[in-house]
C-alpha cells in the first residue's frame, strides 16, 4: 500500500476486525524512509492496543533506532535498551507492544529470509496486546504489512480497507459497492 502523509490507515485483518494505523506511527517511520544511498535500515517496535467492545486495534505509536542498535544499508537489528524504556512507558499509557517495523531500500518491500526468521521466532517468543503481532516492512515507495496470528501461528499479508475516490473508508460490507 502506499502511504502518503495521511492521518490514518485503516487494514483488514484476518478475523473481519480493523487495525488503525495512526498518524504518529506513520510520521515516525515515515521519517526513516531510505530514500537516498546514505541512509541505513531502521527499524523498532510498534505498540498499541485492541479495543475492548469492537476487538479493532490501534496501532499508537513506534520506537525509532537509537544510536546503539545495529544498522548498515540492508541490516537493522535492535540493540538499544532504549526500546525497552520506550515499551515501559507505553504500558503506563495502557499502550502495549504489537509487533516490529523496519525499513527497506527498495521501493516495493519484500521480506527476506532473516526476516521471516525473526518473525517466527517473534510469534514463538513474544505476547503482544491483542491475538496478533505486527510486521510493517516500509520501503521507499510502497509499505506492506503482515501479521502474525498467535492462535494458529500463520503469518498473512493485510491489505488496505476499501475507500472512495476521496480517499474515505468504506464501512463494513460496503466494499464491494460501486461508487456512482
Amino acid at each position: 500500500m502506499e502511504i502518503n502523509n495521511t492521518n490514518c490507515v485503516k487494514i483488514k485483518l484476518p478475523n473481519g476486525k480493523v487495525a488503525d494505523i495512526l498518524s504518529p506511527v506513520i510520521a515516525t517511520i515515515s521519517r526513516w524512509i531510505q530514500d537516498s544511498a546514505e541512509k541505513p535500515e531502521s527499524g523498532g517496535y510498534i505498540v498499541g492496543y485492541q479495543h475492548q467492545t469492537s476487538e479493532n486495534i490501534s496501532l499508537e505509536a513506534v520506537s525509532p533506532p537509537f544510536p546503539l542498535d545495529s544498522q548498515t544499508r540492508i541490516h537493522f537489528e535492535i540493540r538499544d535498551p532504549k526500546h525497552i524504556l520506550f515499551l515501559k512507558r507505553a504500558k503506563q499509557k495502557k499502550s502495549y507492544y504489537m509487533g516490529v517495523w523496519h525499513t527497506h531500500p527498495q521501493a516495493d518491500p519484500a521480506p527476506s529470509s532473516v526476516d521471516w526468521e525473526d518473525w517466527i521466532a517473534t510469534m514463538n517468543s513474544d505476547k503482544t496486546g491483542s491475538r496478533y503481532v505486527f510486521f510493517i516492512i516500509a520501503g521507499t515507495v510502497f509499505w506492506r504489512i503482515w501479521v502474525g496470528d498467535m492462535e494458529t501461528k500463520e503469518i498473512i499479508e493485510c491489505e488496505e480497507c476499501a475507500k472512495d475516490l476521496a480517499g474515505i473508508y468504506f464501512k463494513e460490507g460496503k466494499a464491494d459497492e460501486s461508487i456512482e
